[in-house]
């Protein structure tokens, strides 16, 4: 295998395991939005910090870095579907640093568990419609923007990044419930959507909505 193959391979198989990654982050967070397990959505900010920080990020610095050393031991032209691959990586940075402080905050307590996996899910969508279409613009090879693949591409784009944004919005909108659970609409002790100090004493609040035996007195 030639210097050029090699690192050809190694950068298809970065950008495999950068959007298989994010894709997992994204199925991950639609998982725990419905699955309303208190044990689920306390996993969940540990879970994807762990993924962008030990597989995310790093492959999403070897991608572009295998394909830059790739481009010039092949000594590629200056091709324009090249730099939309620049592009795509540079929006996943800033997706990672948006999504890291926003882990610490929700280790904190400073972000309510109800808000954190759309929040998580926002940023998946927006990163994982910019990744794909830079996937379909290495294989269209487009050779300046003016082509139809760029427009189709761009019309996708608009429309991921709208739906991330609505995602965030309604997050932001979205009741944040009480202290212990930060989901509102859980079925707590019986009673559905009450705030759990309301129903249960300090020593029986139960994070997971399973059912809390109020003992004697």
């Amino acid at each position: 295998m030639s210097r050029y193959s090699l690192l050809v391979s190694l950068h298809v198989a970065s950008v495999i395991v950068w959007l298989g990654c994010g894709t997992t982050l994204a199925f991950i967070t639609i998982y725990a939005r419905r699955a309303r397990n208190g044990v689920v959505v306390g996993q969940l900010g540990a879970l994807a910090r762990w993924l962008t920080l030990w597989i995310l990020l790093p492959a999403s610095l070897a991608a572009p870095g295998f394909g830059v050393l790739a481009a010039h031991a092949g000594h590629w032209p200056d091709i324009f579907f090249f730099h939309v691959g620049e592009g795509a990586f540079l929006f996943s940075f800033l997706t990672v640093a948006i999504r890291l402080p926003l882990l610490r905050r929700a280790r904190r307590g400073a972000v309510a568990p109800a808000r954190l996996p759309r929040y998580l899910l926002a940023l998946a969508l927006a990163e994982l419609t910019v990744l794909y279409l830079a996937v379909a613009d290495m294989v269209a090879k487009p050779s300046g923007i003016e082509t139809s693949s760029v427009r189709y591409g761009g019309v996708v784009l608009v429309l991921g990044l709208l739906a991330a944004a609505a995602i965030a919005v309604r997050a932001r909108k979205r009741d944040p419930g009480n202290g212990v659970t930060g989901v509102s609409d859980w079925r707590i002790g019986g009673f559905e959507g009450a705030p759990v100090a309301a129903i249960l004493g300090p020593q029986q609040q139960n994070p997971i909505g399973t059912r809390v035996d109020s003992g004697s007195h």
